[in-house]
């Protein structure tokens, strides 16, 4: 009996000793350990505030801008489409490269790419409104969930026969023609009674006071919500670089999910560059306007 208690006491002793040197060992002996968090790397290690760093106009270049110029949004692990130097002079390029994740951002970061394609735009646009070209084409990234990017042969051709006189007589052409189907489904703010499934129809009012600072909200919303596009200098100007910095500040303080507040924008720019609420050429009249395709 007295053997048995011996061998309980001596296990337990044991036990409580390894307990202590375990509790007590580095973090990096334990088994299952998380690796420490490396600025820069993943885990990120979001920082608290997040840091406030909004766009600001360059100075002017004293160089003649680019006549036309495509403003290309790509993810990081995508390479710089070749397609687009094939059309160099005529027209020049800039790339903006957006993150991954879009929202994410490591603790020495300086630029949260909240709305994802929205913010690269709206920041280009601010940062270049003292050196606008006469004509830009902004073009979303080449892997998208909405699916509204073309293949690059399709696109390269799409902007070879892009109608720059009518570009500059508008102002403002979706890159995609619209179908029955791409304005089929229209965003009706006030809609009765609410469907709460239609998440961005439910924030588009609040959406619209916070970007445009009215209450006029217009009963309907259609277009085709696609994040590619041409636009004039001169429309690019008629607001003015405060009113594009106000945009960005909605989309960088609002509470709703990156997708959602982009999507907001997909809808918008229409109206941002001078078009009515409800947008849809007829598909033929489109394709002859913007391509020539008569």
């Amino acid at each position: 009996m007295r053997g048995r208690i011996a061998i309980v006491a001596a296990s337990t002793t044991i036990l409580l000793v390894i307990i202590g040197l375990f509790i007590s060992a580095p973090k990096s002996w334990r088994f299952g350990a998380s690796p420490s968090s490396v600025a820069g790397h993943y885990p990120y290690l979001k920082p608290s505030p997040l840091p406030w760093n909004p766009p600001k106009p360059k100075d002017p270049s004293g160089d003649d801008p680019a006549a036309r110029l495509i403003v290309k949004v790509k993810l990081e692990e995508e390479d710089p489409p070749s397609w687009i130097d094939s059309l160099f002079p005529t027209w020049r390029k800039e790339v903006v490269t957006i993150g991954l994740e879009f929202s994410q951002l490591h603790e020495n970061g300086r630029r949260v790419d909240k709305g994802r394609i929205a913010n690269a735009y709206l920041t280009w646009i601010i940062e270049n409104y003292k050196n606008l070209p006469d004509t830009m084409v902004f073009l979303s990234p080449d892997k998208q969930s909405q699916g509204e990017s073309r293949a690059g042969s399709d696109r390269k051709n799409d902007i070879s026969n892009l109608q720059i006189p009518f570009i500059q007589s508008s102002g403002f052409a979706n890159l995609q023609c619209p179908s029955p189907s791409t304005c089929a489904d229209s965003i009706l703010p006030f809609r009765s009674p609410p469907n709460e499934f239609r998440t961005l129809e439910v924030n588009m009012t609040k959406a619209w006071v916070g970007i445009f600072g009215n209450i006029t909200v217009p009963e309907q919303l259609s277009t085709p919500p696609c994040a590619e596009f041409a636009v004039s200098k001169a429309q690019v100007q008629k607001r003015g670089v405060e009113e594009y910095l106000k945009c960005w500040q909605w989309l960088n303080r609002t509470i709703m999910d990156d997708d959602s507040a982009g999507l907001v924008f997909a809808y918008l720019w229409h109206v941002i560059f001078g078009r009515d609420a409800v947008f849809c050429p007829q598909e033929k009249q489109c394709e002859c306007e913007v391509y020539g395709k008569c």
